[in-house]
């Protein structure tokens, strides 16, 4: 039957009979579009039955740090407590430096000869000898259990850990108790006198990774 509307009703009609598909929006399309490129990149990741190995002797690169000595200096801080007499023994403080990256642990001291002596000084500074309590005089002042050879070993009481250079505790202030021995001929320009104790000869020590001791510390040997 023919339409008999006018020409402007019959085109509205159609327009609203027209197929869904051709009216997408501008919003839909890029939408659309943004789902299928996240889509495509998803499948360029997938896993797929293309294994592949490693080949032998796959490896890195690592490196050990060096070793240095470590030092053991006087210190008047904290003053000793345990104070020399003729006949008697006393304390010996010192400085533990450890340049190492690495905590260094040592275990014993090693002691220069019994008839090596300590030199007298009058300020704690060490800077200005006393006059009549020289290492030649002698003092006689030496380190306790040292024995008549030179290198005797002198294990701890308890291991000392030095922290790595550059963290706490390193200087590491160690009093050693009653680590001194003062001779009953020590002369009485002694008295009230500071020491600079003989060197030590050596240290048994090992670097690597251990528990580190808290400064300041006590220790010290007995044999």
């Amino acid at each position: 039957m023919p339409d008999l509307r006018p020409p402007s009703q019959r085109k509205r009609s159609a327009s609203r009979h027209r197929s869904p598909n051709s009216g997408w929006s501008r919003r839909s399309k890029i939408a659309s579009a943004v789902v299928g490129a996240v889509l495509a990149g998803s499948v360029a990741f997938a896993v797929t039955n293309w294994v592949v190995g490693l080949g032998g002797g796959s490896s890195g690169q690592g490196q050990s740090g060096t070793i240095s000595n470590v030092t053991i200096t006087a210190t008047a801080s904290p003053a000793a407590t345990n104070m020399l007499y003729p006949g008697g023994s006393g304390d010996v403080v010192v400085a533990i430096s450890n340049p190492n990256p690495y905590p260094v642990t040592i275990t014993a001291v090693n002691l220069p000869t019994n008839t090596t002596y300590a030199a007298g000084y009058t300020t704690s500074d060490l800077s200005s000898a006393q006059a009549g309590c020289s290492a030649a005089t002698p003092s006689s002042v030496s380190w306790c259990f040292g024995t008549g050879s030179s290198g005797s070993s002198h294990t701890l009481s308890s291991p000392l850990t030095v922290a790595a250079s550059g963290q706490a505790n390193n200087p590491l202030l160690v009093t050693f108790t009653n680590a001194a021995a003062m001779g009953t001929a020590a002369p009485l320009a002694c008295a009230g006198t500071y020491f600079s104790m003989p060197s030590l000869t050596g240290i048994t020590a090992t670097g690597g990774a251990a528990t580190v001791t808290t400064s300041p510390a006590t220790d010290g040997w007995t044999s």
